[in-house]
């Protein structure tokens, strides 16, 4: 399945070369999505393609919509959240009086989204016509549907109001037409990101150095969720510290997040206390030093991913789809040690990654011990998955099919509700 999805990947990206189109003057996008207080992988994803258009001529315009802060407290947490949602919704009137615009509505997939997002969505379809209208899927409960579901039923009755509907990879764009939405409309579209491409070159002599030296860096970067497998990667590192081997330096990066798919912890204080025990245990030991890092942009984040040899992300979180994180790890030359979770398989194959048997303790113990004790092991991976990178997932061929899909109705006549 992993090898048609990516051959689907590369005809997204051809038709995205040959069909550029060809003048400068570009119309104006909105796109809508929801707009947590920390960090969303959705939001990135959009942000991302919002950035790379507006270099390349055309006019974004976001329409974010609140999220509700699970950590707020107080009274009226509910009742502001609920304002912040309708003075959203009278911005994206705008869409009944921009003909020729186009709108992107990154719809979320649990039935107070639907309710958030399809206001923004009715009135683009209502103002622009189907066929401006783009639907895109960043997270994947969907795949947990069948047609004749509420749940199934609401989300293609949304769907079908779309021209496009893009998803992360061939499983989901074959669930969708499962679920009744014809094949034409919908797109693969695989993430990218804009950390900077390590060279190959780079990538060789950082797993020489890494031989020269008795370290290897280990790290994690994620929200710290705790089905995104941090727990499990502290476990290990734990076990990894009471056997011989090469030293290990070790990051965990990331804020703590509270969640509905949390489940070892009731909250944030919680999850935290826990998380200095288990570090402070390993710390004790001679072998295994980590060292936490909460939250990391810009440099800061670039450098933990320039210095990592191996990267971590041994991932059950139930509704995962195709975590950024990944491809930055592979633009930067890191080993990847990960899951099957959601469309993983679309960007990494037995070739560039280690893919945990299970998303346990133990089996990400061994596979860390084997990974950290071969040089060559962590060489072959690392530049297996910056190749993959490389051919398929740089951002221009990311903007390049995300253009392609936007110029469509300029080469199609006309299209209305």
């Amino acid at each position: 399945m992993a090898d048609a999805a990516h051959c689907l990947s590369n005809g997204e990206t051809l038709i995205g070369k040959i069909m550029k189109p060809a003048s400068r003057a570009r119309s104006t996008v909105y796109f809508c999505f929801a707009n947590p207080p920390g960090f969303s992988g959705q939001k990135a994803a959009t942000e991302l393609v919002m950035t790379g258009l507006r270099k390349r001529g055309w006019r974004c315009r976001p329409l974010p919509l609140p999220l509700f802060d699970r950590s707020g407290t107080g009274r009226f947490a509910l009742v502001r959240f609920l304002w912040a949602v309708l003075v959203a919704w009278s911005r994206c009137l705008r869409l009944l009086i921009s003909p020729g615009s186009a709108l992107c509505v990154n719809l979320g997939q649990t039935r107070p989204a639907f309710l958030r997002d399809a206001i923004p969505l009715l009135l683009g379809w209502l103002g622009l016509g189907r066929r401006r209208l783009i639907i895109s899927l960043h997270g994947s409960l969907f795949m947990n549907w069948d047609r004749a579901s509420v749940d199934g039923r609401l989300f293609r009755f949304l769907l079908l109001k779309a021209g496009i509907v893009t998803v992360l990879g061939a499983r989901q764009s074959a669930h969708l037409v499962a679920l009744g939405i014809p094949a034409d409309r919908v797109r693969v579209v695989i993430n990218s990101c804009s950390l900077e491409l390590a060279s190959t070159a780079a990538v060789t002599a950082k797993h020489r150095r890494a031989d020269e030296r008795p370290v290897v860096r280990c790290l994690y970067l994620s929200s710290l969720i705790d089905t995104k497998g941090y727990p499990e990667y502290l476990e290990a590192l734990l076990r990894l510290a009471d056997l011989p081997g090469v030293q290990i330096e070790a990051v965990l990066c990331g804020r703590l997040v509270p969640h509905e798919f949390s489940q070892r912890f009731i909250d944030a204080t919680s999850a935290e206390n826990w998380i200095e025990q288990q570090m402070a245990a390993i710390n004790r030991s001679v072998r295994v030093k980590v060292r936490w890092v909460k939250g990391a942009v810009g440099k800061v984040k670039s450098d933990l991913f320039t210095s990592a040899d191996v990267f971590v992300l041994p991932t059950r979180y139930p509704v995962e789809a195709q975590p950024l994180v990944l491809l930055e790890a592979m633009a930067s030359g890191c080993a990847l040690v990960t899951t099957r979770a959601g469309e993983i398989p679309t960007i990494l194959d037995e070739q560039s990654a280690v893919f945990l048997t299970e998303p346990s303790t133990e089996s990400l113990a061994l596979s860390l011990q084997v990974i950290v004790a071969s040089t060559a092991m962590r060489a072959r991976l690392a530049l297996a998955a910056h190749s993959r990178f490389v051919k398929h997932y740089q951002l221009d061929r990311h903007l390049d099919v995300w253009e392609n899909i936007l110029a469509a109705p300029a080469r199609s006549s006309g299209g209305g509700p």
